[in-house]
């Protein structure tokens, strides 16, 4: 049996071939939507992909299954009842597909989403017994899939379509059979996932705490304990059930010049340009009405946090490579739309155009601040776990996915600082305050990093 994991780092998605290279064929399970790694790995080990399966209608990334059955011709298989309008074959309980070596058993196991499925993988060139289990987003390695993204009507329901899942479907299986999850850290389609890309049953039942709990503690646990829902997931979720447009039928974005980007920027409703320089070079000089989004493995997370896919996007970088690599990254999480782009700022200066300014201050020119001004204002854009963990006194928390969709309702000409885990955030969150409208926005440089490390006091 030949089996091999994939992973997009930042977004935590993990996806799956497996086959067997002597009967030829091979099956890639919740497929990522640049599918270039499946078609050579495939093509190394002497297999066709004849099946692709999606365990489930996925939320937080565009599905590669449009893509990759339009270059294999292999069909697309998901959980029956499973609301998606493109061609497919439905999966119900207990089917089974066997090729070669490889023997694959349908679980249905809804709590995730109505239709979830999971897959019992046997090596029958050892056993008839299930060596692993493709979890999809039923079980994860430390945590769970969340159970509210089909809606809050049907949360009730969900929680307890999961508990049976975990704590019925999966009982029949043995402490040894190896668990591989569609996501791991990153991930926000639970709270709490592990970096390790693997598990097993028994170590799981042994350190997962939700695999510990009554039905009354894990329903409470699960109401209290999920992690915000992203703007881009209702879109990416539409575009799976539709099917997502494969590669050459996207925009070809093109270089633009700074009378065509000033023009887009007279529009916001329609167009956003999205920097992906890093926090110093965009806090030094920026084309004003640009977001900050500096380019790292997080950035599609964050983007889907602020920016709506339904916005045509023109980029900003340094280089042709780092507009490649964004292009690819963002595609993954629903912006089709990527229209153009613009390699650093020479060509808008030159061009005599005005420049933004993000002021990067230090957690010592900030300490000062705030001993010399008490209407200096700091607004904390973390998580709530980060803030309970030690903030500045007197600081607001506003988490940032709340505050872009929320916004303040301070005065355009008062003074802030914006204060995150290390600076990335903040100047994410100082980008957008200054496309409002704010004049006097700072952001703090290393963030509650450096100011723990400074040793300065925090609110006691």
């Amino acid at each position: 049996m030949f089996f091999q994991q994939f992973k997009v780092t930042g977004l935590g998605c993990l996806s799956y071939i497996i086959g067997c290279p002597q009967d030829g064929r091979g099956i890639v399970v919740d497929p990522k939507r640049d599918i270039k790694d499946y078609l050579v790995t495939a093509k190394q080990n002497k297999m066709k992909i004849s099946h692709i399966i999606e365990t489930h209608v996925h939320a937080d990334h565009i599905s590669g299954a449009m893509e990759l059955r339009q270059a294999t011709g292999a069909p697309i298989y998901i959980g029956a009842g499973s609301p998606v309008f493109y061609e497919h074959q439905p999966l119900n309980d207990g089917d089974t597909f066997t090729i070669g070596s490889v023997n694959m058993q349908v679980i249905a196991t809804p709590g995730h989403t109505p239709h979830s499925i999971s897959l019992a993988v046997a090596d029958l060139s050892r056993s008839k017994l299930p060596q692993m289990l493709l979890t999809g987003d039923l079980l994860f390695v430390g945590s769970i899939g969340r159970p509210d993204l089909a809606g809050n009507e049907l949360l009730d329901e969900q929680i307890k379509n999961l508990y049976n899942s975990l704590y019925t479907k999966l009982s029949r299986f043995g402490d040894y059979v190896e668990i591989y999850p569609a996501h791991g850290e990153g991930s926000l389609c639970g709270a709490g996932l592990s970096a390790k890309p693997s598990s097993t049953l028994g170590y799981e039942r042994h350190t997962n705490p939700y695999l510990k709990l009554s039905r009354e503690e894990f329903k409470k646990a699960l109401e209290q304990n999920q992690p915000h829902r992203p703007q881009n997931f209702s879109s990416i979720i539409e575009t799976n059930r539709h099917g997502a447009a494969i590669e050459e039928e996207l925009p070809v974005p093109r270089q633009k010049n700074p009378a065509a980007i000033a023009n887009y920027l007279q529009n916001p409703e329609q167009y956003t340009l999205v920097d992906l320089r890093e926090a110093a070079s965009f806090g030094g000089a920026h084309i004003p009405g640009s977001l900050n989004i500096g380019l790292s493995p997080n950035s599609a997370t964050w983007m889907g946090n602020v920016v709506d896919t339904k916005k045509k996007i023109v980029l900003l970088a340094d280089s042709q490579e780092q507009i490649s690599q964004a292009i690819a990254s963002f595609r993954r999480v629903g912006y089709d739309q990527i229209i153009g782009y613009s390699l650093g700022l020479s060509d808008w200066i030159l061009n005599g155009r005005e420049t933004g300014f993000l002021p990067q201050i230090s957690v010592h020119a900030l300490q000062k601040v705030l001993t010399k001004y008490g209407n200096h204002t700091v607004i904390d854009v973390r998580t709530p776990t980060e803030w309970q963990a030690g903030h500045l006194e007197n600081a607001i928390h506003l988490p940032l996915p709340q505050l872009i969709a929320e916004g303040i309702t301070l005065e355009l000409n008062d003074h802030i600082s914006v204060i995150c885990g290390s600076g990335y955030r903040s100047n994410i969150a100082g980008s957008m305050l200054k496309t409002k409208g704010y004049k006097n926005v700072y952001s703090v440089i290393g963030g509650m990093m450096a100011w723990r490390m400074a040793d300065f006091k925090m609110a006691s």
